[in-house]
């Protein structure tokens, strides 16, 4: 995206008023969304918004155009009824919103409507950089988006997200494979998956979402998948623990009663196929964790030898917080071995602001194929000082059942050539004698000065 979608942001943005961030989403996405289908649809539904936008009614137009479109999400209550109506928006930036969304050039596309798609989607995205710590509820950055997509590369059947929020992992995975996957999600807010079913829609995409707390309410509960790609929320303190079942056939581990990391981690394992894979995000404490429960449930996963790989993320990656994280790869089935890749990307970002980094698309590429080449089992070089390890799984059994990767990969060795060290160290000798040089005569033209 560029200058002209960045301005299209910006002035939208302007028009929020006192209408706090965490909410204005929800007032300027169906907008996008409403032009969408309009525009598909080949109706004559946007141009009469636009045609009444100075209307002292043109909330409740936009309400009952709503929830005209809706009807096809009837399996979650509609959050929508009445929103705009309900807003504290002024008639005024409702109007300047639907004219600022009128005004997108689809020259920019070539005048294909999925550039709305787009718009959509680089929103969502700005939204959440607004929102900063609540925004990462509902967005996970692109380029973590992609890294674990291009790892886990889904080609066919069940992809499930069990905290999908906007729904950004299918949107990728359906550019691996579309027609050969079904998507399948669980979201605990109403609004957040209106969103995520429009994304959908503005870019082609089926999926079925369902409405509930993940770990206390489970709405796929006989769900065997073929994938399970999340970024679940991040050290969740308060998350009920005591709520559940004693007899939870998630778990089979322990339960940590004060963070609900490994909580989740059951939760995507238990939904596996017996050759299913997964690939998620998780904070780096939960890879070191003393924690007795956590501890024990990472030592019976090393036990059952579904750990795949280990990569570390750089710093800053995600919005709002400065949690250093890492992705976790799953696989039911490794066959013929005991060791476990490490990945250490840490030093793999690059800054795009002050308190964020992305890892670029030709990194991804790198990480991504080494990662292929170890599930083909070539025979490459893996153990890379700093960068990458194989380990055995006792050994890393024998060492507390850590699983940060850069235990294992130490740090990157320096080559050190001989001849230019010499040259350095002479250069810096004769530096040394030059300023000592200086410094000696300054003394003694002061001391004829005091003399």
């Amino acid at each position: 995206m560029g200058n002209y979608e960045n301005e299209l942001f910006k002035t939208a943005n302007k028009l929020r008023g006192k209408i706090p961030p965490s909410d204005y989403k929800f007032y300027v996405l169906p907008l996008v969304f409403m032009r969408y289908m309009s525009e598909k649809k080949g109706n004559t539904v946007w141009n009469e918004i636009v045609e009444k936008s100075d209307d002292e009614k043109i909330a409740s137009l936009l309400d009952s155009e709503l929830i005209k479109i809706l009807p096809q999400f009837s399996n979650i209550a509609n959050p929508y009824e009445d929103m705009y109506s309900n807003s504290n928006l002024p008639a005024r930036t409702i109007k300047d919103l639907i004219n600022l969304i009128n005004e997108i050039d689809l020259k920019n596309s070539g005048g294909k409507i999925d550039y709305l798609g787009q718009i959509y989607e680089y929103f969502i995205g700005n939204f959440a950089a607004t929102e900063g710590n609540r925004g990462g509820e509902f967005f996970t950055p692109p380029s973590v988006v992609n890294l674990l997509v291009s790892m886990l590369n889904p080609t066919e059947g069940v992809v499930y997200d069990p905290a999908c929020g906007t729904g950004g992992m299918f949107i990728q995975s359906s550019r691996y494979s579309k027609s050969r996957l079904k998507f399948l999600g669980q979201e605990q807010n109403c609004k957040t998956i209106l969103l995520a079913y429009m994304n959908g829609v503005l870019h082609g995409l089926d999926m079925e979402i369902r409405n509930g707390d993940t770990l206390l309410d489970d709405c796929f509960k006989e769900l065997k998948a073929d994938y399970v790609i999340s970024n679940p929320p991040f050290n969740m303190k308060e998350w009920g623990a005591e709520q559940l079942n004693s007899e939870d056939p998630r778990v089979f581990g322990m339960v940590n009663k004060n963070n609900a990391n490994y909580m989740w981690i059951q939760h995507f394992i238990y939904h596996l196929k017996p050759n299913g894979k997964a690939g998620f995000v998780i904070s780096n404490g939960a890879l070191t964790s003393s924690n007795e429960a956590d501890l024990f449930t990472r030592r019976k996963m090393l036990e059952r030898n579904i750990i795949d790989c280990v990569v570390q993320l750089p710093y800053k990656m995600f919005i709002g917080t400065a949690i250093p994280s890492a992705l976790i790869f799953i696989d039911m089935n490794r066959k013929d071995t005991d060791k476990i890749l490490f990945i250490d990307a840490s030093k793999y970002g690059v800054s795009v602001s002050k308190t964020q980094k992305i890892i670029t698309e030709d990194s991804i590429e790198c990480i991504s194929k080494l990662y292929k080449s170890f599930k083909e089992n070539r025979k490459i070089k893996y153990n890379v000082k700093g960068y990458s390890w194989l380990t055995e799984v006792n050994e890393i059994v024998n060492n507390g059942c850590k699983l940060m990767p850069s235990i294992y990969t130490g740090v990157e060795e320096i080559v050190v050539n001989k001849e230019e060290n010499e040259k350095a160290i002479n250069l810096l000798k004769e530096s040394l004698k030059e300023q000592i040089k200086i410094s000696n005569n300054l003394a003694n033209v002061l001391l004829k000065g005091l003399n």
